[in-house]
């Protein structure tokens, strides 16, 4: 599972609880819409990232670690590989070079 889909569990378990309590869960459908787009967190500052983990119910001292991983590059070369990243997108804010596997060795070049 991935963090992503970790936190949309954590935020729609939120909803359901403070459903049952009867008490205003609109920021978190707000959260849920926001979730619902995977490459969500290079599209945002990282203040606006850590207003989310805060209202999801992310504890203080975990939200740094939580948001490194939601924008690793690994995790922005597995959306781009999903076509979930677009680097045309103006709308992406943190980006990471994506390499050409199949040009890394194409230079003939020997070292002696």
């Amino acid at each position: 599972m991935t963090q992503l889909n970790e936190l949309k569990l954590i935020n729609d378990s939120n909803i359901i609880y403070l459903k049952k309590l009867n008490r205003s869960y609109k920021r978190n459908e707000i959260v849920k819409n926001i979730l619902n787009d995977e490459a969500c967190f290079f599209k945002m500052n990282k203040n606006d990232a850590y207003l989310i983990l805060q209202n999801i119910g992310i504890l203080k001292e975990q939200i740094d670690i939580i948001y490194q991983k939601l924008i690793s590059s690994e995790e922005f070369y597995r959306l781009f590989k999903a076509k979930k990243i677009d680097l045309n997108d103006k709308d992406i804010l943190i980006k990471y070079p994506i390499y050409d596997t199949d040009d890394l060795f194409k230079n003939k070049k020997s070292f002696k």
